[in-house]
């Protein structure tokens, strides 16, 4: 995987964390995922076509979901419902719109599907490439929670 594609994501997910969400951030170290099951609770799913194809996922821990639905939207959630769901998807478009941006800026072409979120643990995902998937583990520290969310993508 270039390097040239793995910093556009990580851009994206530090300074929406940073500035929409008032979140600070920790990257992990970079792995590559040796299995196709979702890292946490509720994941958003995005495809890519054009020049390049391929997928990219966002898993939250549900504690942490329900912190950045809190911080997206300024309710408090209990449970899973169907507006954080909706919120999770809207995180996943607005980080995907901002790798969509750098990775164009390198002078590839690509467009995106539509955010698919599903809630659940150790959901499998079948990426659509045939090059490793790549795993960005992030932590952050928020009102009295461990944070973890991971960022999983592939390009061909």
């Amino acid at each position: 995987m270039d390097a040239a594609f793995v910093n556009p994501y990580l851009t994206a997910v530090q300074n929406v964390f940073t500035t929409m969400l008032g979140i600070q951030i920790a990257m992990g170290k970079p792995e590559l995922k040796h299995n196709k099951l979702t890292s946490g609770e509720v994941t958003g799913v995005m495809g890519f076509a054009g020049d390049k194809k391929g997928m990219f996922s966002l898993s939250f821990t549900k504690a942490s979901t329900l912190h950045i639905y809190k911080s997206m939207v300024g309710e408090e959630a209990q449970s899973i419902t169907p507006e954080v769901v909706d919120c999770i998807g809207e995180l996943t478009n607005i980080i995907s719109g901002q790798a969509r941006v750098q990775i164009e800026k390198l002078g590839f072409k690509l467009s995106a599907a539509i955010p698919t979120v599903i809630v659940g643990e150790k959901v499998e995902i079948s990426f659509i490439t045939k090059v490793p998937v790549v795993q960005l583990p992030f932590t952050f520290q928020a009102d009295g929670i461990d944070g973890q969310l991971y960022l999983d993508f592939s390009f061909e």
